[in-house]
């Protein structure tokens, strides 16, 4: 078939027209979650590289320093792959294997500030136990009771054999051997015996396999339940499982909640904590956009304590933790059902910056406990953050606000493996910001000295106290960001500032329409200053002033 030459032009011109356009605007957000098609690394001799994700069809740009947040740790994105670049997930491509990503488009790039990864997102599996060998280590869920070998076939990833027999052949899915991810309702660890009579985990601890167990106050008689031990996993627990499918029908389960009331005495150690859920918001305050609540629930064995839920902020130089509390909140006690239960809620409080990880601990203390775990406390990495959300429909979408979590932006310090197995870097990788940059283009930190090598004996390290340095002169002050947002009858207004001086104190202002006052920001850190504030009218100037007489100005960015 011939077709007019006129005809062929328009054509042509239409597909231009159609394919040929930029995206509406620049930096806007995605929060995707689907199958995993495939995933590359960029450079398998770096530690901390980045590399690509696909999922459902679209591909997404690792930054290098990103960490990947699994089931129960996190690690550097090379350590999903073996010596061939294959991905260390069990089954892959023969089971669809699930991902989580947080980014912003910049330009056509789609970039990842945050990617869970794990063969079925937010899995749960749920029955009674039918059957268990004390040989192999393996139980069975939900199966015949006349018949061991029916119902699903489990076994504890557990490779340093805290709840169970080692199991090692896919140590990145793994319990968490740090906090009770195997557990009663009440935090209390729980064990599968590793032979008939198992000295760490007894049956002398569920006398006739009861479901309700009291503590008494330790030291406790003999024969009588200890909480300084594990309780043991029986036939007939109903337990709520999560695992990977690892081949041959075997469920490699990284975490077990069985129901089981456990309760220590009161005002006792040891005593024990876990979480059912932690959700972060990240505050941005834009006048379009409504900012969520930080909120969790976690439970005591102790019902008599209370639970300091807090921040763990991390050096970006040496990895030093800092706690930072959130809320304190006293659990439920006898009477108020369900006993040991605390619902923390943050209302419209601000509690930035957001970070990787918050601990739970209660008010009794930390103690050890049983297999190395310690007692009284849970660190849970965030699984969810709440990000702002439009309030303004048709308004453009406000990129994810990764610049205002610290260890995405100057970066978390030493490189630590969350993988039991790995075998430690003689000098580790300091990770630092996430490059490329999933957003607006924001300033690098400073570089950090080099990391002391611990592990060679032969390395001295000069401890002499250096002399104080007083800054002399002004110090320098660069503004990171400056942007105002779009919004009708007020704007936003949020701005980002370095300074070189670490004793400093920054205060912002602008020009423009109705400019605003000289008002402190807040520090977050490293010399870095931030500030978000409501404006009557859409100013067109940033002035950042240092008390030690820096200062710097910058035109707004309308968002």
């Amino acid at each position: 078939m011939r077709f007019p030459l006129i005809f062929l032009t328009f054509i042509s011109t239409l597909v231009s027209f159609v394919y040929g356009q930029s995206p509406p605007y620049n930096f806007s957000p995605f929060l995707n979650t689907g199958d995993i098609n495939a995933l590359t690394v960029t450079d398998p001799t770096d530690p901390l590289s980045g590399g690509t994700i696909t999922v459902d069809g679209l591909t997404y740009v690792v930054p290098k320093n990103l960490l990947v947040t699994l089931p129960s740790i996190a690690v550097a994105w090379p350590e999903l792959f073996d010596s061939s670049q294959n991905p260390k997930m069990p089954q892959f491509g023969t089971v669809s294997w699930q991902a989580t990503v947080y980014g912003n488009r910049v330009g056509d790039d789609l970039i990842a500030g945050l990617i869970y990864i794990a063969q079925t997102q937010n899995q749960l599996i749920q029955g009674f136990v039918s059957a268990i060998n004390t040989d192999s280590g393996h139980f069975r869920v939900a199966g015949n009771f006349a018949d061991g070998s029916t119902g699903i076939d489990c076994v504890l990833n557990d490779p340093v054999g805290r709840y169970a027999k080692t199991y090692t052949d896919n140590p990145l899915w793994t319990v968490d051997a740090d906090n009770p991810s195997v557990r009663t309702m009440t935090g209390v660890p729980m064990c599968i015996p590793r032979s008939a009579d198992d000295p760490d985990c007894l049956a002398s601890q569920r006398p006739n396999g009861e479901t309700h167990i009291t503590f008494g106050a330790p030291p406790v008689a003999a024969g009588q339940p200890d909480p300084t031990k594990m309780i043991p996993l029986m036939v007939g627990d109903y337990v709520t499982i999560s695992g990977t499918e690892v081949g041959g029908g075997l469920l490699a389960v990284y975490s077990l909640q069985a129901n089981i009331g456990a309760y220590t005495a009161p005002g006792t150690k040891p005593a024990y904590a876990t979480v059912e859920e932690a959700l972060f918001a990240v505050v941005a305050g834009a006048a379009n956009t409504e900012d969520a609540e930080t909120r969790a629930v976690a439970f005591s064995s102790d019902t008599s304590a209370s639970i300091q839920w807090y921040a763990i902020d991390v050096d970006r130089c040496t990895g030093e933790e800092k706690e930072r509390k959130l809320i304190l909140q006293q659990v439920q006690g006898p009477g108020d059902d369900p006993e040991g239960r605390a619902v923390f809620r943050g209302g419209k409080q601000d509690f930035s910056p957001a970070t990787r990880e918050v601990g739970f601990r209660l008010s009794t203390g930390t103690s050890d406990g049983p297999g190395g775990i310690i007692a009284g406390q849970f660190i849970q990495p965030i699984m969810e953050y709440t990000m702002p959300e439009l309030v303004i429909f048709g308004d453009n979408l406000p990129q994810h606000p990764f610049q205002l979590m610290p260890y995405l932006v100057n970066g978390a310090g030493p490189y630590e493996s969350g993988d039991y197995l790995a075998t430690p870097l003689a000098t580790p990788a300091l990770i630092g910001q996430l490059n490329p940059w999933p957003g607006r283009p924001i300033a690098a930190p400073d570089a950090c000295p080099p990391p002391t090598n611990t592990t060679d004996p032969t390395t001295t390290t000069d401890t002499t106290t250096p002399p104080t340095q007083t800054p002399t002169g002004p110090d320098t002050v660069t503004i990171l960001t400056a942007t105002v947002d779009n919004g009708q009858s007020t704007s936003r207004v949020v701005c980002t500032a370095l300074t070189t001086d670490p004793t400093a104190k920054l205060t912002f202002s602008s020009i423009g329409n109705n400019p605003i006052n000289a008002t402190p920001m807040t520090s977050l850190g490293n010399g870095q200053w931030t500030i978000s504030i409501s404006a009557s009218r859409r100013p067109t100037t940033a002035v950042v002033t240092s008390d030690k007489g820096g200062s710097a100005q910058q035109a707004f960015t309308r968002i």
